[in-house]
């Protein structure tokens, strides 16, 4: 059984990607986050809910409204933010893995917005 605490947020943000023709241009997106941390075993706290809500909220501070580059582009300056990610371009794949592992959560979920629009999960 497994028992999880989820902090959720949400950023707006630009990027790039290289292996797409249709979205290789600088475009943006609205993103929700639902971050997880979790427990395999019987306990009454996972994490303090507040402080995973607060970590959360002040990464997403940072990353929202910039521009979102991979750490492999060298030539990124001021307004941007630098995700491990490979030299095509920030994915949303690259953002849940950046974020669980900036937060140490056990998984993270980074949907673009539109019920329609695809979701990318990311699993420690």
């Amino acid at each position: 059984m497994r028992l999880c605490v989820e902090a959720r947020g949400s950023i707006s943000v630009a990027h790039r990607v290289g292996f797409s023709p249709g979205y290789s241009s600088i475009h943006g997106h609205d993103y929700v986050v639902l971050a997880a941390v979790c427990s395999d075993s019987e306990v009454d706290v996972v994490v303090d809910a507040a402080g995973l809500t607060e970590r959360l909220s002040a990464l997403l501070r940072e990353m929202d409204g910039r521009y979102l580059v991979p750490t492999a582009d060298e030539t990124a300056t001021g307004g941007t933010y630098l995700v491990p990610c490979n030299a095509q371009g920030v994915t949303g794949e690259c953002i849940a893995r950046h974020i669980a592992r900036s937060l140490g959560a056990t998984w993270v979920r980074v949907c673009e917005s539109g019920l329609t629009s695809p979701c990318f999960y990311y699993e420690t």
